[in-house]
């Protein structure tokens, strides 16, 4: 992570009305320019997706293969002309093949699209007669086919499969006959750090070792192109087409296609100039009298470490399979404590411990206070390796099914030691949340599923570490969490001014350090009569705690008027938010995904290409195949969980359980019971009964699962009936009608309590997973002070003892360091004295800088911070203390 290492390098950032400016945020280039980063295609985020199909045992041919006899087709000519802007990325393959067999053989046409791309348009030449897709209502397109094929005539449907790739059957092919298949794949850039990538994978070329290859890129970016490389070919040509070097030219070929390299792929790499605000690019298509503007931006924030004061919500999934038991869980559990110690006030925070089953600290996640972080703390004191196996799609899906905040942006990092079941669903499930989600994996171990690792993280643009020895885990598990520290922008939202203007994506994702952001709109109304400039605002919470604003100039006295690649991209954004609202929230999209597909050329959920010919009196009904390729991933797991209920502390400290995905629960009901029993009705009648509030709870969801296949029950207490104490049920039949009803009326002699809805009893089947003493009875489970418990490492111990404002007091480091004499300037502020003693204590620990480096950064934030209001140095100070250690 050598990109890294200087982010924080400029002094403070002033503020002017709470906004802070760009011009005070990017001072100067990003330090991740180094040219052996910038060409690591491999660690790049968007090469996940081709890291996938290339893991696939039963990957499929791509090109133009036979369905009749497994073969028959040549390449002979591959001509690829791209065309690339500051956003997209518009590429025309065109193949020619030869049919050598002697009969007749039915043809199937694949390639694998780059990721977030879509095919927008599609031609097949077979002799003289030209067949052009075209794009229409699904079931139109079927019964158009259908009337095709039933007539003589020939019709091909094309679609995009779920493994990414597009598929078209031809039909027919005479013997000895040349086939041309032309395709033009639109496509969002894919970019590395500061870096442009255009990558043509081995996935996209047919396994022919010879044919002719001739490779075209022409670029025109809205800034200078410092430099641009294809890299490992030697004899690629670069000719720049104008003096600000804005444009150029890319040109290769080969006799022998892809095979002289042995990743078999061409990758481009074009660094565009640093700009300290955002590009933007414009098109105008005449005939729809509409602009579409492309706009992108790579900001850098250089500003202290101590002065990054931004929201997050960091959630922590950790594998407590039996695999992990030993010295894996002992530091596991000791990295995890070190991790929470590092938040700030302005975080929330979550913990997942999962194995055959899952459980959580908190319903939902918390607001870093002293509070919950020591029952956190607790919390991990309590964890071991006793869950089962490693089944980690479940808790994943509870995490990312939660109601996004953008306010705080979410980071998961996961720990594990093992291989799951379901590694490609899973890796496909969370990148369908990369907007929302940014994903840090750990590996743990040799036997650890390194595909699982790498791809989980790279689908949500996050980092990976593998973790071969444990004595490691503590620093390669802070140094991610370090990266995860760095400046952020977050809740970004664009003003248009007085444009009105379709944008896509209207959620934009948090912009982390070393990522590009892009955003897309169209024009729906046209430009107001004599706009010749324009200026949008981006803004977002900053990484200080600020506002913070950049200005986008529109010149629309210099748009392209010959392409439509924007208008192009931006209608395929606006239907991935219209599908993702069908997804999510059930909505009914299909007329604009319809409208736009029809109107863009795209192929989406609701829209196929349809390819006819003139019939030729010949009905070819049996020679021809619908395929059947637009397919949604089936997700299996029937994990219950609770929906969001009211803030109560005491149901949302309790750590949740929640049962094996392979669990399942039947009921049969007798008509008595109504269906959903509504969570308010168990909070309403928490207090209104029993001896104390968890009793209640335990007897409540004991009659709720006696109704229906609801959430399951909280997880069982730990050893001793801790502060954390839950619940646990055995695997027995419901309890006896007589006994629930003279329990109510006990309750109604208290209270007006409302019993929860009745109905007999049903035989039930759930998973056990202990016995447990009774809970506690407390009602506000915190102890009055924080537990230190010495583990022999005064590091460690120090950073137990942290607050959660970065202070330490000597009520609890006194009985690890021998504390001095306040100076006569602190004495009425004894803490800031206190932490400034620990944080020189800490430096002189520089082997275990790791452990206590982001502790000392929030403890000097602390003491800045108040040492600002008193006038005095945090150097001089810092300086004194030293000396007392």
């Amino acid at each position: 992570m050598n990109f890294i290492k200087k982010v924080f390098n400029s002094p403070s950032t002033k503020t002017k009305n709470n906004i802070v400016d760009e011009s005070q945020l990017n001072n100067n280039k990003n330090i991740s320019s180094e040219k052996s980063l910038l060409n690591d295609f491999e660690n790049a985020n968007y090469f996940n997706y081709y890291r996938l199909l290339e893991r696939k045992s039963s990957s499929p041919k791509v090109g133009l293969v036979s369905n009749t006899h497994g073969g028959g087709f040549e390449l002979e000519q591959f001509d690829i002309e791209a065309h690339m802007n500051d956003t997209c990325v518009v590429s025309l393959f065109t193949q020619k093949y030869s049919n050598n067999y002697t009969l007749p053989v039915e043809a199937q046409y694949k390639v694998a699209l780059p990721p977030n791309s879509a095919v927008s348009d599609f031609v097949v030449i077979i002799k003289d007669k030209v067949l052009k897709g075209k794009i229409k209502e699904k079931s139109k397109a079927q019964e158009k086919y259908n009337d095709s094929i039933a007539t003589g005539g020939k019709a091909f449907l094309a679609e995009k499969s779920s493994d990414g790739l597009f598929n078209l059957m031809i039909g027919n092919v005479a013997p000895k006959e040349e086939v041309t298949v032309k395709i033009t794949i639109t496509s969002e850039i894919d970019t590395h750090l500061e870096s442009y990538h255009y990558c043509l994978h081995s996935s996209m070329f047919p396994n022919n070792k010879s044919f002719d290859l001739n490779y075209s890129l022409h670029a025109n970016l809205s800034t200078p192109i410092e430099s641009v490389e294809l890299l490992n070919r030697k004899n690629a040509t670069v000719t720049f087409e104008n003096e600000e070097k804005t444009k150029l030219t890319l040109n290769y070929s080969s006799k022998n296609g892809v095979s002289d390299s042995a990743k078999k792929m061409l990758i481009t790499v074009l660094v565009p100039k640093f700009s300290n605000k955002p590009e933007s690019f414009i098109e105008y298509c005449p005939i729809e009298k509409t602009h579409s503007i492309g706009i992108n931006f790579y900001p850098n924030f250089n500003i202290p470490a101590d002065e990054v004061d931004q929201k997050a919500e960091y959630i922590f999934v950790v594998d407590c399979s039996g695999s992990m038991s030993g010295t894996p869980i002992s530091k596991a559990k000791r990295a995890l404590e070190i991790c929470l110690k590092s938040l700030n006030e302005k975080s929330k925070f979550n913990i997942y411990r999962f194995g055959s089953d899952f459980q959580t600290y908190s319903r939902t996640s918390q607001l870093y206070t002293d509070e919950s972080l020591e029952q956190a703390m607790e919390y991990i004191r309590q964890t071991d390796a006793n869950l089962g196996g490693t089944e980690l799609l479940p808790p994943i899906k509870d995490i990312l099914k939660t109601e996004y905040d953008p306010e705080y942006p979410r980071q998961v990092f996961i720990l594990t030691d093992g291989e799951v079941s379901e590694r490609d669903e899973l890796i496909e499930y969370v990148a369908k949340e990369s907007n929302t989600t940014r994903i840090f994996t750990f590996g743990i171990g040799s036997g650890v599923d390194k595909e699982l690792v790498i791809g989980l993280s790279k689908a949500c643009k996050g980092y990976y570490e593998l973790i071969d020895d444990n004595k490691d885990m503590e620093e390669k598990v802070m140094k991610l969490v370090s990266i995860s520290f760095l400046p952020t922008l977050s809740n970004i939202k664009v003003d248009w001014g007085n444009l009105s203007v379709d944008q896509a994506p209207l959620v934009i994702r948090p912009l982390f350090t070393n990522e590009r952001m892009m955003i897309y709109g169209t024009l729906n109304k046209e430009l107001p009569k004599d706009t010749t400039t324009a200026n949008i605002r981006i803004y977002g919470n900053g990484p200080s705690g600020e506002i913070v604003s950049f200005t986008a100039e529109l010149d629309f006295s210099k748009v392209d008027s010959t392409s439509r690649y924007i208008h192009t991209l931006s209608a395929f954004k606006q239907i991935q938010d219209l599908e993702e609202g069908e997804r999510k929230q059930s909505k009914d999209n299909k007329d604009k995904i319809v409208e736009l597909g029809k109107k863009y050329g795209l192929v989406s959920k609701h829209t196929s290409y349809i390819v006819t010919a003139e019939g030729e009196g010949e009905v070819t009904e049996e020679s021809m195949v619908s395929v059947k390729v637009l397919e949604t991933v089936k997700l299996s797991a029937n994990v219950h969980t609770y929906a969001p209920a009211p803030q109560q502390n005491l149901i949302n400290m309790a750590p949740v359980l929640y049962r094996n995905r392979s669990v399942s629960i039947e009921s049969e009901s007798d008509g008595d019971c109504d269906g959903e029993w509504e969570e308010e009705e168990q909070l309403d009648s928490i207090h209104a009964c029993y001896d104390s509030p968890l009793e209640c709870l335990s007897e409540q969801l004991e009659m709720k699962m006696e109704c229906d296949s609801a959430p399951a029950p909280p997880p069982p207490a730990q050893k001793g009936g801790s502060l954390l104490s839950s619940f646990s049920f055995s695997k027995q039949s419901s309890p006896p009608l007589e006994k629930r009803e003279k329990r109510e009326k006990e309750c109604k002699k208290k209270s007006s309590y409302s019993p929860a809805p009745s109905c007999a009893p049903t035989p039930m089947s759930y998973q056990t997973i202990t016995s447990a003493p009774k809970p506690s009875q407390s009602a506000t489970p915190v102890p009055s002070k924080p537990l230190v418990q010495k583990s022999g490492d005064i590091v460690i111990d120090l950073i137990r003892t942290q607050k959660a404002n970065g202070s330490f007091t000597k009520a609890t480091v006194g009985s690890l360091l021998s504390i001095s004499a306040t100076p006569s300037e602190l004495s009425s502020n004894e803490d800031i004295w206190v932490t400034l003693v620990v944080i020189a204590k800490f430096m002189s620990y520089d082997k275990q800088k790791s452990q206590w480096e982001l502790i000392v950064q929030k403890a000097s934030k602390y003491v800045k911070q108040q040492l600002s209001k008193l006038n005095l140095s945090f150097d001089d100070l810092l300086n004194q203390a030293k000396k007392t250690i």
